[in-house]
């Protein structure tokens, strides 16, 4: 395990190794082992590890040096929905480690976090039921979420998914809506962006 990059990983995300341990539900010190390489760790958990990572899990397994077998099937933990207005209602401050249910996610992309459609708002782009796939680490560079759909945390409050354009300052974005009728929201102040990485969609006819 690289532990200095898990260190920054936990302090980038606010959260702490006893955190860990408990979202996996080992005692402490079984995490510290790890870090030392003075146990071995099991796909299980480095699927956990993942999740509070927030990390895709063939990343976090390059950080462990060790493969990951093709048939091991990626997770991302449901941590909220979204409903009218785009708005994201979280139900898992991710802390706790729970969240609503897990699904299957897309090779590559575990370990990351997901919110599920609620309702027509989103409507044709995304429908009930579809889940929107996210990590934070993608959005640490503003440039990379331009132009992408994306979840974002407002510095009034609120977290949104929406088109994300350049705004006038730094710090600032344009808030474009996949629904024409909502109003275009400029240079809104945000704490964080997370660009969609996959959508798992519902059938469709």
């Amino acid at each position: 395990m690289q532990k200095q990059w898990f260190q920054q990983r936990l302090r980038q995300l606010g959260k702490t190794q006893r955190g860990l341990a408990k979202h996996m539900g080992l005692d402490p010190s079984r995490i510290t082992e790890i870090l030392n390489q003075s146990r071995s760790i099991k796909i299980e958990e480095a699927v956990e590890i993942a999740d509070y990572l927030e990390t895709p899990l063939d990343d976090l397994m390059v950080k462990l040096g060790a493969p990951i077998a093709g048939s091991i099937k990626a997770s991302s933990l449901v941590v909220g929905y979204v409903g009218a207005g785009e708005t994201v209602m979280s139900i898992d401050d991710h802390a706790k480690g729970s969240g609503l249910y897990k699904i299957d996610a897309p090779h590559g992309e575990g370990g990351g976090v997901c919110v599920v459609v609620r309702g027509n708002s989103m409507a044709p782009r995304f429908k009930d039921g579809e889940h929107l796939g996210y990590t934070r680490e993608e959005g640490l560079d503003l440039a990379n979420c331009c132009g992408r759909e994306c979840v974002v945390q407002t510095k009034d409050g609120r977290q949104l998914v929406k088109i994300v354009e350049p705004g006038n300052k730094k710090g600032e974005v344009t808030l474009v809506s996949v629904n024409a009728a909502t109003p275009i929201e400029h240079n809104v102040p945000v704490e964080w962006i997370a660009p969609v990485t996959w959508v798992k969609l519902r059938p469709r006819p």
